[in-house]
């Protein structure tokens, strides 16, 4: 008999996400997590937020940065959500470039949202962190989307 909490786990696999990656500037590189749990909030102002386990190493920096991107990554990119997912492979698939703002963003993603915090707030074992975009990046042309639904990946072709 499976538990309350893994059953919504399962459950909640039926759900198709798109697949991102978070990043803020830490002082020996790049600090980054796979997050699927990520909302646009606001159009007026542009805001997003992203939700971050409490117990996440990322959380204490990503709320001591000030600011962190989001990736929305392509298809294809696979290896680096499984990478920043805790599935770290021998070495590092992701090339990131600076923005202007100073928070790092992954080369080859569709789009990224360069943000600042605007706030936070625990809930249960996740912290909401809501972000102000600040600058967005867009490939172009746009690649296929990665998505994720019942522990798989897939590409989801996009209109331009």
């Amino acid at each position: 008999m499976s538990t309350p909490q893994q059953r919504f786990r399962t459950l909640m696999g039926r759900f198709v996400t798109g697949v991102t990656v978070i990043a803020a500037q830490a002082e020996d590189g790049v600090a980054a997590m796979t997050a699927n749990a990520v909302t646009a909030v606001s159009l007026d102002p542009l805001l997003l937020l992203v939700c971050v386990r409490n117990e996440s190493r990322m959380l204490p920096l990503l709320l001591g940065q000030g600011g962190f991107s989001v990736n929305v990554l392509a298809a294809g990119q696979d290896s680096i959500s499984r990478y920043y997912g805790g599935r770290p492979q021998c070495e590092c698939p992701a090339t990131w470039m600076p923005s202007q703002s100073g928070a790092p963003t992954l080369a080859g993603a569709n789009a990224s949202f360069i943000c600042r915090i605007e706030s936070s707030h625990r809930v249960g074992d996740h912290t909401v962190v809501y972000g102000a975009v600040v600058e967005m990046v867009a490939a172009d042309p746009v690649a296929p989307a990665l998505v994720y639904a019942a522990g798989k990946y897939s590409d989801l072709p996009l209109a331009a």
